[in-house]
């Protein structure tokens, strides 16, 4: 089932003309996740990206899908390099009989002090207006510092945690914990 999702969201896009993509997977012991992004026509700085989050914390698995479009860009400075994306992400989470939809506003920063070192934050968070179906808001949040192996492959590692609110009350969180992973620009 994992596989087949994974296969369905890859292969949408990659429908499109390849070029300056990024692959993106990323484990630890209880969840994977694999992100695929790339620019969209021939604008200058926007990108869209589609994933999927697998994790097994629950007795039922859980799966985070989503497709979203950031404006990214370079900001330099006299400490170092700037990435900065901005923009947004539909999300769909599903935990056994829990299902939620949401529309989640971030994005993502990467700071290099120095030659081919850089550390990354990123957040994503949909509230109560912008969330559906059994869901009440949808927050991610991550940190990692990466190391430039190769001049378009990167490792890294890093915490991730993402929740998501119930109608009823309570919450879930589907990831809360250290993973590694390696990004390949191609």
């Amino acid at each position: 089932m994992i596989l087949r999702i994974l296969g369905v969201c890859l292969g949408l896009a990659m429908a499109a003309q390849a070029a300056a993509d990024t692959l993106d997977i990323n484990l630890h012991n209880k969840a994977l996740r694999a992100t695929y992004a790339r620019p969209v026509g021939d604008s200058q700085g926007l990108n869209m990206d589609v994933g999927l989050l697998y994790s097994r914390k629950y007795s039922d698995n859980g799966y985070v899908l989503h497709g979203g479009l950031q404006v990214a860009g370079m900001n330099w400075s006299e400490q170092g390099d700037f990435s900065i994306s901005l923009g947004g992400r539909a999300v769909y989470v599903d935990i056994g009989s829990f299902d939620g939809g949401h529309v989640a506003f971030g994005g993502n920063v990467r700071f290099s002090p120095i030659y081919r070192v850089g550390f990354n934050a990123a957040l994503y968070y949909a509230p109560e207006i912008t969330s559906f179906m059994d869901a009440d808001s949808y927050t991610e949040w991550s940190l990692s510092a990466d190391y430039q192996v190769v001049e378009q492959a990167f490792v890294y590692v890093g915490y991730r945690e993402v929740k998501v609110g119930v109608d009823k009350g309570g919450s879930f969180k589907l990831d809360n914990r250290a993973h590694v992973g390696v990004r390949m620009n191609f």
